[in-house]
């Protein structure tokens, strides 16, 4: 049973990295520091249009690891 809740642990964990490492790419790409001061085009919401254009890792790797973990630990 542990070894069930470890690998869903870890789906979820690796889901969860994803979506910050989209959020993350994200306002690195459309910000601009100007000497001191950064200016990000984006604003303070969680999930928004920013979703659209970072769809791979914001929605599909995400739902692809929590669906292959849950795979995993039903399995066994």
């Amino acid at each position: 049973m542990r070894n069930r809740a470890n690998v869903l642990v870890v789906a979820v964990a690796l889901a969860i990295l994803s979506f910050a490492y989209a959020r993350y790419d994200y306002t690195s790409k459309r910000s601009v520091t100007i000497g001191s001061t950064t200016l990000t085009a984006t604003g303070h919401d969680l999930f928004g249009n920013w979703v659209k254009d970072e769809m791979a890792f914001a929605v599909i790797v995400p739902v692809a690891l929590i669906a292959i973990g849950v795979g995993v630990a039903m399995r066994k």
